[in-house]
């Protein structure tokens, strides 16, 4: 694991994953006025995200392409059950919204949303040895 990915990971450990009820103001701008936008960094063929690939990119990042992702559609598909699913970190981010939501598709690969500020979110796969893994998958089974 590099040293990006041990970074993360720890800071991963105190996003813990929760399923209360968040204030209706904070429900509302999520279904809203949240929106997904898609990071050149989880995206090895860009499809029609629009996006160039990364002039450097980053060798521990998680692929949608791996993932089975490949398209707009699908991610804010994904994005739109985890906002109605409501997993969501209990760290906010600096406006307010959640700083992670996570979602679970069919096959059981757990996504995380990740707030970029002013209500954009980017998203990614999470990997099955990330510490937030099993916790996410059991929040999403109960929600």
């Amino acid at each position: 694991m590099g040293r990006k990915s041990e970074q993360v990971r720890r800071g991963r450990e105190a996003l813990v994953p929760r399923v209360t009820p968040l204030a209706d103001d904070v429900w509302d701008i999520l279904r809203t006025k949240a929106v997904y936008e898609g990071s050149q960094y989880h995206k090895k063929h860009p499809g029609d995200f629009g996006l160039r690939p990364p002039p450097s990119p980053r060798p521990d990042a998680t692929l949608c392409d791996e993932a089975g992702v490949f398209d707009r559609a699908t991610a804010n598909a994904l994005f739109k059950a985890a906002i109605d699913r409501g997993v969501v970190s209990i760290a906010p981010a600096p406006d307010g919204l959640p700083k992670c939501i996570w979602a679970v598709d069919a096959s059981g690969q757990v996504y995380e949303a990740m707030n970029s500020g002013n209500r954009h979110y980017h998203g990614y796969p999470v990997r099955r040895s990330d510490v937030q893994f099993d916790i996410i998958t059991q929040r999403w089974a109960q929600a």
